[in-house]
């Protein structure tokens, strides 16, 4: 589900998410002791949060246990990351692995907060998530990397946390992925993955031990209401982007009278498996690289001289890779899935339209540096605290939510489907699918529709081309709701609120601060 993406992406700060260091500065044991203990005495200069009434089936050590705020340090900055927000908190929370043990063995959960500037006028907490699977928000947060538009940091306290797994939380101790830029087209290439990849996939639960059967969303979701409670809070608010919308989907459904006011944005349907969340990726990318192309046109494109040549000419390129990979720097390659990669990261910036220009135009001079740095940025700064293929994080929540292929011959026949509906980006997008198909452990999830008839109404946000989640997905997510409203932004991007669209803007502060539900539809322009 390659799709899931967020905001980390978005706004190329994901290396930010990984890097907020413990909050007292000790060991992380002393933070799960003092978080776990209600009676607990805080450090120094700690606040508390007041747990709310004691969440049903669980020990009173995490349904009723606090969180104890402190000052956020960095244990490694990272490239261009060098401060935190002086007024960022952090603290632990303990929740148990695996819910169905609650008194068994448990992890810390990284939590950041940012107080709201009105006090006086504290509407609650606001607690956002930006996406992934495998992305961490406490460092988003905390170092101010995403930040709420500003009537609604006047009223919330906007609260990151690092999703079991992932950044902060217990990160997975995984093997570094095998790249998927090859792409299998024989059955005997095919087997030859599966079988990389599931020698990979058993490290990774050697390493990472019982953590990883619990990495599915309905545990974050089970997460989100420990945090609920020890912040002291009797609903969630709450803003997911991308993946982070498919968590709230599940909150929704499972503690719907726990429902605050909640923001969907760049939405995923929960209603498709595997197939046919990489089919829409696939759709979705082809209209985005459309959009692209047609707006290189407006500013005379180097590329070609209409929308069509410049697909043409940039698929025939990505595909001759297949057979004759370019050179690049420290013994790399250029090949077709690391190409097809390279093109889809500026994709969900359209700011970024410009780099993705010139570094084709460079590989198809024999260059391919610039174009092999768009494709693995991504790794590069998620993975530069914990030096762990964040993809495994991502392949641990995907692989236990949604069933998908398992067999050699029926993802040869996928990517053969969807090579035929997108030649620049089907085999790639097929490919992907390999990682889940050899995971040592089977989906626990089902594709189904998530209702939430008890809940207050929520709103949903979508650009009306996303690379990453369709609007289409939106449209689904809505019927299945029934009462949730959704505000289109027109234009090509991923992750439209707190971006640059006053009217996306206005609409979503005027539901957070004062409850106000939009119409049923609304479209904004794209700025």
């Amino acid at each position: 589900m390659r799709g899931w993406r967020g905001r980390g992406v978005v706004a190329g700060v994901a290396a930010v998410a990984l890097l907020v260091g413990g909050c007292d500065g000790g060991e992380r044991g002393q933070g799960r002791q003092g978080a776990a203990s209600p009676s607990g005495a805080a450090g120094a200069g700690a606040r508390t949060s007041q747990p709310a009434r004691a969440l049903p089936g669980l020990p009173d050590r995490i349904a009723r246990q606090r969180l104890i705020w402190e000052g956020c340090v960095l244990d490694d900055a990272g490239e261009g990351v060098s401060t935190l927000r002086p007024d960022a908190e952090c603290a632990w929370l303990t929740v148990p692995v695996d819910y169905a043990a609650p008194g068994g063995d448990t992890l810390d959960v990284r939590v950041a907060r940012v107080r709201a500037a009105d006090s006086g006028r504290r509407a609650g907490a606001l607690v956002f998530n930006p996406g992934g699977p495998g992305e961490a928000g406490a460092g988003m947060v905390a170092s101010g990397a995403f930040e709420a538009t500003s009537r609604v940091m006047e009223r919330y306290d906007l609260v990151g946390f690092d999703p079991r797994g992932t950044g902060r939380s217990e990160p997975l101790r995984c093997p570094e992925g095998t790249g998927g830029d090859l792409i299998p087209r024989t059955r005997e290439q095919a087997e030859a993955e599966l079988r990389a990849a599931a020698e990979q996939g058993r490290k990774c639960r050697e390493a990472t031990g019982p953590l990883l059967a619990h990495m599915d969303t309905v545990s974050v979701a089970r997460d989100l209401d420990v945090l609920r409670s020890a912040l002291g809070e009797p609903v969630l608010h709450y803003l997911g982007i991308s993946y982070g919308t498919y968590i709230g989907q599940h909150y929704a459904h499972l503690f719907p009278e726990h429902v605050g006011r909640f923001v969907l944005d760049g939405v995923v349907d929960p209603g498709t498996d595997q197939t046919g969340t990489a089919r829409g990726d696939v759709a979705s990318l082809d209209a985005s690289f459309a959009s692209y192309a047609r707006d290189c046109v407006e500013v005379r494109c180097p590329l070609g001289r209409t929308p069509e040549e410049i697909v043409r000419t940039t698929t025939e390129f990505v595909r001759g890779l297949d057979a004759h990979p370019l050179p690049g720097p420290e013994g790399g390659r250029l090949t077709t899935g690391l190409a097809a990669q390279g093109i889809r990261e500026p994709l969900y910036q359209a700011e970024r339209w410009p780099d993705l220009t010139q570094a084709l135009l460079e590989a198809m001079a024999g260059r391919p540096d610039a174009l092999i740095g768009l494709a693995v940025e991504r790794v590069r700064t998620q993975g530069a605290e914990t030096a762990v293929d964040p993809t495994m994080a991502r392949n641990a929540v995907e692989c236990l939510d949604k069933p998908g292929p398992r067999s050699a011959g029926e993802l040869l026949a996928r990517m053969g489907e969807f090579e035929k509906a997108s030649p620049l980006f089907g085999a790639t997008v097929a490919a992907a699918m390999f990682r889940c198909a050899a995971w040592p452990l089977a989906a626990t999830g089902r594709a189904e529709p998530l209702t939430a008839p008890r809940a207050p109404a929520m709103v949903l946000v979508s650009y009306a081309v996303d690379p990453a989640t369709p609007l289409v997905n939106a449209h689904a997510v809505q019927r299945n709701l029934g009462t949730a409203s959704l505000i289109v932004r027109e234009g090509t991007g991923h992750a439209a609120y707190a971006s640059g669209s006053e009217c996306t803007d206005r609409a979503v502060e005027a539901f957070l601060v004062k409850g106000g539900m939009p119409a049923a539809q609304v479209r904004c322009p794209a700025t």
